[in-house]
């Protein structure tokens, strides 16, 4: 069994190779070749969390495996991570676990890289300003993958408070090289890419503070209770989502707009399987806001994992142990 930390990680995962090999995956689903169940969620309330199973086997790839995800509030004031994650790779083959990894940057770019791969397939990639809601993990990634990819020029960023802001931008700044600052609602209407990488319960910006035809991704919120994105622009964008199953049981931004009757399940346009196998075409309105739902997949999980394995064990990288 090949052990894989999270530098290992970070070093073998290519962000234009994990673009490429997500498209591929998402076309072996809508070709059947996938099983990919619902996760598995397991309240931890009386210690202030929840854990995530989410496990998937791909025909194609000849492979399966499983994600733990462990989110525990409580630790914010212990200084320790929110949250802990690793994956179990397995060979479909024999039934031999291959490899066992971090699964922090493994999530953080395979989510990001998604949300990238449906801003292009809704044409909305050529984005110049990109809004971030948030100042965590996920939105470091998204900054990342999107500025790797697109042809960013600008980052806005909306952070908890100014001063968190200020810091996040510095940090964009100084990594990626990239125009950044805090933000105020008022730019929000400049944005051409928005994402909500938020732990908010509540909708962090209104239709009013946006321009049509921008894009959104949305990612923050994974609760039926809980939104980043609220009714009023769900109602007036065209719906993107990973799955039709996990959109209608799992998230809030589209769960509590159905709830108050202000659409209905066909207003959600398509899932991304859908637009990789021209299932659906992409929306050819330019001018139409565009929304994508990501609440992540475990498809996503083992197609990046699979693919950090292949190049891990191609470039010698990792720790070899026997059970």
């Amino acid at each position: 069994m090949l052990i894989l930390s999270r530098e290992d990680v970070k070093q073998v995962l290519d962000v234009a190779e994990l673009f490429e090999a997500l498209k591929h995956g998402f076309r072996m689903l809508a070709e059947g070749q996938w099983q990919v169940p619902l996760r598995t969620s397991i309240d931890m309330s009386h210690h202030e969390g929840v854990a995530l199973f989410m496990p998937a086997y791909c025909e194609g790839l000849s492979t399966a495996g499983a994600k733990l995800v462990t989110i525990v509030s409580r630790n914010r004031a212990k200084n320790l991570p929110l949250i802990h994650s690793v994956y179990l790779h397995v060979d479909a083959e024999t039934g031999q676990i291959q490899s066992l990894m971090d699964a922090e940057v493994l999530t953080g770019l395979r989510t990001a890289t998604t949300s990238a791969l449906v801003a292009d397939l809704v044409g909305k990639s050529g984005g110049r300003v990109l809004a971030i809601f948030g100042t965590g993990a996920q939105a470091r990634f998204h900054v990342e993958v999107f500025t790797k990819l697109f042809s960013i020029g600008e980052v806005l960023v909306y952070g908890h408070t100014p001063d968190s802001s200020e810091e996040f931008a510095g940090r964009i700044e100084r990594q990626f090289r990239m125009p950044a600052r805090g933000a105020v609602m008022a730019e929000l209407k400049r944005a051409d890419l928005i994402c909500t990488c938020t732990t908010n319960s509540e909708p962090v910006f209104k239709w009013k503070d946006i321009r049509p035809g921008v894009h959104i991704t949305g990612m923050g919120s994974y609760r039926p209770h809980t939104r980043e994105i609220g009714t009023d622009v769900v109602k007036n964008s065209t719906v993107i989502v990973d799955t039709y199953e996990g959109a209608l049981h799992e998230a809030g931004d589209i769960v509590i707009p159905l709830k108050e009757g202000a659409i209905t399940r066909e207003h959600i346009y398509a899932s991304i399987a859908e637009l990789v196998s021209a299932a659906k075409q992409a929306p050819d309105d330019q001018g139409k806001t565009t929304l994508f739902k990501s609440l992540g997949m475990a498809l996503e999980d083992l197609v990046a994992a699979d693919l950090a394995y292949r190049k891990a064990v191609d470039k010698g990288i990792g720790k070899e142990m026997k059970l």
